[in-house]
């Protein structure tokens, strides 16, 4: 009665490094493209490595209205395009996506670390949205009646 349960040793969650890239609350770079759009870049602010991009590479590639985003490893930023008739309550909608997007990239990529730290394999990237099962002919059924 009364008693906590805790997931996992604390020598796992010590162990287990976590991603905490962000975006910056400043320092939003702008250059005309054409005169039809306008392209907007910002550099992330934390740490990433090798396999934090793989990740991050996989949920664009996961996601096809994510795919505007461009990742520079070189530079650690992150630019996309905007119309340019788009005013900043539409950029700030879209600054606002590329958050949400970091987010689940950190959550899986340090979701995949403790995944393999722990000896579990690499750890999955959390879908977008609820993935609802497929009936299955094989699946056991359950009847009230014999």
């Amino acid at each position: 009665m009364g008693q906590k349960m805790y997931a996992g040793t604390a020598q796992e969650s010590e162990a287990t490094p976590t991603y905490e890239v962000m975006l910056p609350e400043a320092g939003l770079g702008w250059e005309k493209v054409g005169p039809l759009f306008e392209r907007y870049s910002v550099t992330l602010i934390g740490h990433f490595d090798e396999h934090w991009i793989k990740v991050y590479q996989s949920v664009v590639a996961s996601s096809p209205n994510l795919t505007r985003f461009r990742f520079d490893p070189a530079t650690g930023a992150v630019s996309f395009t905007c119309r340019a008739t788009d005013g900043p309550v539409e950029v700030m909608g879209v600054l606002g996506i590329l958050a949400k997007m970091i987010e689940r990239v950190n959550r899986a990529a340090s979701l995949g670390v403790a995944g393999s730290i722990s000896g579990t394999g690499p750890g999955r990237i959390p879908p977008a949205r609820p993935v609802v099962p497929r009936p299955d002919s094989r699946a056991i059924k359950t009847s009230s009646s014999k």
